[in-house]
């Protein structure tokens, strides 16, 4: 089994120099059993490095196959998920799961919608 960690940081990304050594995308891990499809944690912006590495294998043939895990909703955790290309490729398939009964819809149709304003009396 190996394990690669795309995205480390927290509530916001700042990929860039100073963050290279650990990295500077919000939450990613890959799980690669042996002779079984991998097991992404997480789909924070690493999420987008994770797709185009996957695309040049199985994913790039639409042959993949992958597992999704979702660890709770907040927008760090998912905000990779539109930038995720396996996701557009025809013939890829992915299974996705999450750790908590919250909607995943609900944190990305949030962040969609202009801000409330509330009115002062």
């Amino acid at each position: 089994m190996k394990v690669r960690f795309w995205g480390v940081r927290g509530s916001i990304p700042v990929p860039g120099r100073a963050t290279n050594r650990y990295g500077g995308n919000t939450s990613c891990v890959e799980v690669r059993p042996k002779n079984a499809p991998p097991i992404i944690i997480d789909a924070g912006t690493g999420l987008r490095r994770l797709g185009k590495s996957l695309m040049e294998e199985a994913f790039g043939e639409g042959k993949g196959k992958a597992s999704i895990l979702i660890s709770h909703t907040h927008w760090d955790h998912v905000q990779g998920l539109p930038f995720f290309s396996p996701l557009y490729a025809r013939g890829t398939r992915s299974t996705s799961s999450r750790a908590s009964a919250t909607s995943i819809s609900r944190p990305c149709s949030r962040r969609r919608t202009a801000p409330r304003t509330s009115r002062c009396r």
